[in-house]
């Protein structure tokens, strides 16, 4: 019994799609037709008609609180109020007079200028430099030629070195 029921299941649903398809795939007539392109055009300018006013009221807050955030920051930012010279004037007139205090002539009666000429300067540090060196030199070399008195004469490298006693044990 399984067989035929499951003969009679396919040869239902095979009749049910091939009456779906058939449908499907007939054509229309040309009223049909119109008719629908006509609801789909009417639904598409109903969308975009929505849309508009969907971003129109967006763009419309936005203007708005950007009206706002501009007069915020307007009100903000204060003028600069303009400078009076003779405020200014006075004022580094007072920073001059502190800065340059002549009170203390007898201070710059002692005081001697200082005056650095740079080519000078340099030229004495190397007459120093070299005299330094040249002194050191002139140590070392009498240092070489003055042998220490304590100190045992070393034979030199090219004479050959006495031979030892074996008798005396070396110290």
């Amino acid at each position: 019994m399984s067989k035929s029921k499951n003969f009679v299941l396919g040869f239902i649903l095979g009749s049910a799609a091939a009456i779906a398809t058939t449908y499907l795939l007939t054509p229309q007539t040309t009223s049909e037709l119109k008719r629908k392109l006509r609801d789909g055009k009417d639904q598409i300018s109903d969308r975009a008609a929505d849309y508009f006013e969907y971003a129109k009221d967006a763009t419309g807050d936005l203007r708005s609180s950007a009206e706002e955030f501009v007069t915020g920051l307007k009100t903000k930012i204060e003028k600069p109020q303009p400078l009076d010279m003779d405020d200014y004037d006075a004022a580094t007139a007072e920073v001059r007079a502190a800065v340059t205090d002549d009170d203390d002539e007898d201070d710059d009666e002692n005081f001697d200028d200082i005056v650095v000429d740079g080519k000078s300067a340099f030229a004495q540090a190397k007459d120093a430099g070299e005299a330094e060196a040249v002194a050191e030199e002139a140590d070392a070399a009498a240092a070489a030629e003055e042998p220490a008195a304590d100190e045992p004469a070393e034979p030199a490298a090219d004479q050959p070195a006495a031979p030892a006693d074996d008798d005396k044990p070396e110290a």
